[in-house]
């Protein structure tokens, strides 16, 4: 492997590229990623054949929409026909999905893209976000505190100090063992970092190191980031990204949109199959530039997101982007058949003053369950205008019920869901 291979001033260089070299860059590697599917997976070769394309024949970025899109029932309705032959598949370089919608799914890397995703690729954007080698990071995962001493993503190549606490401890034993690291960032799913706020909020507690909080793995409400952003005196950054491509898209010290990685994926937002222009919802498809052992081409993710047109004024060139909340189990669904998405219901919820946190879950044909958090003084207020956006948005087709609560629960996997939906959970399932 060369020396040169992760150049890691080359990654940093990408991200400020004129657009027409940034471009050129993309093509090239589209092509090449192309032709290389073609020729090794026999998959991809069938496929192409089928619809009479030749990648040697693509002129233009923009012909990648003439390409079927795939999905993962069709990815494991495959098997091993979307894999190189050619690549040796060890444990390392692999990842496996949650299955949160009902089709779980292993990811396969080469073992250069697995490291470039893993490692280099995540702690270009957080040093771009202000994060300097040897500065200590606590991470919080979904694990126990015995899993500790393994390698844990991209701190390694920061050469910084990290320890990985779990989600599941008590905040009284959290709370001592982040005073005593004293670490200057964390990483984490919002939800956590919400409900840790609460703890030190209500037990005065103090945690003056934190400098930045780089959130992923689920829907960042406003009003989440606003509390975890005062509580803790630090700046929130989001993140987002799926098993299958690692880090897609993060946001940057102005909160202007989510940058896109450009030189490892392209990302289509179609609506009915067909791309839809900037400001317009629809669903994220995919296109990995880089990886070699499982090459995924035009794949559907389970969620929604739009195309932002305005460049950051950050001076960076790449691209923009706004993912929200939209698993299929995330949408509600009215007693008329209409569908509504959950994002609907977030950017007018989030507005209301007083509100921390929320969930939204429907419990039956004509009843949606609205759990906050917030101070007792403000219950009735905020209630009555969550009941009265609610029945708005759902044409007052559904019965509201407000309930105040101390804290929401995560899902088993330890993740949050904003909007849930009981009756497709349980269809899924």
């Amino acid at each position: 492997m060369p020396n040169n291979l992760f150049n890691f001033l080359t990654l940093k260089q990408n991200i400020y590229l004129p657009r027409k070299e940034l471009d050129s860059l993309r093509f090239n590697l589209l092509k090449k990623l192309l032709l290389y599917a073609y020729q090794n997976i026999p998959y991809y070769k069938n496929s192409f054949d089928k619809e009479k394309m030749n990648p040697s024949d693509i002129q233009s970025i923009n012909e990648l929409s003439a390409y079927p899109i795939i999905t993962k029932d069709m990815i494991r309705s495959n098997n091993l026909r979307s894999l190189n032959p050619k690549t040796l598949f060890k444990d390392r370089f692999k990842s496996h999905t949650s299955g949160s919608t009902g089709e779980p799914m292993w990811t396969y890397y080469d073992p250069v893209s697995w490291i470039r995703k893993k490692y280099f690729i995540k702690a270009r954007a957080r040093m771009e976000c202000g994060l300097r080698p040897n500065e200590k990071i606590g991470i919080f995962e979904s694990t126990s505190q015995n899993s500790q001493n393994r390698p844990s993503f991209i701190f390694r190549t920061l050469k910084s100090h990290y320890k990985v606490f779990s989600i599941f401890e008590p905040y009284e034993k959290t709370i001592p063992e982040l005073s005593a690291f004293s670490p200057a960032a964390l990483y984490g799913a919002p939800s956590y970092f919400f409900q840790l706020a609460q703890f030190i909020s209500k037990n005065n507690c103090q945690l003056p190191s934190i400098k930045r909080i780089f959130t992923s793995s689920e829907y960042l409400q406003d009003t989440v980031r606003d509390n975890i952003k005062k509580v803790f005196n630090a700046e929130v950054y989001d993140v987002y990204g799926s098993t299958e491509f690692k880090e897609v898209a993060w946001e940057c010290e102005k909160h202007e949109g989510y940058h896109i990685n450009e030189d490892e994926v392209i990302v289509e937002i179609l609506k009915d199959g067909k791309p839809v222009p900037p400001g317009v919802t629809g669903n994220i498809v995919i296109t990995d530039l880089r990886n070699k052992a499982m090459p995924l081409i035009r794949f559907k993710l389970y969620d929604k997101g739009t195309l932002i047109n305005e460049k950051c004024s950050c001076g960076r060139t790449f691209s923009l982007m706004k993912p929200y909340a939209g698993r299929s189990s995330e949408y509600i669904i009215l007693p008329n058949s209409e569908i509504i998405s959950p994002y609907l219901f977030t950017t007018s919820i989030e507005k209301i003053h007083g509100l921390l946190q929320y969930q939204l879950v429907q419990i039956s044909e004509d009843k949606i369950l609205a759990s906050i958090v917030t101070n007792r003084e403000d219950f009735n207020r905020i209630s009555a205008s969550i009941k009265s956006i609610l029945s708005n948005i759902t044409n007052n087709l559904m019965e509201i019920e407000v309930e105040l609560k101390n804290r929401i629960d995560v899902e088993e996997n330890g993740k949050f869901k904003v909007v849930k939906n009981l009756i497709l959970e349980q269809k899924e399932s």
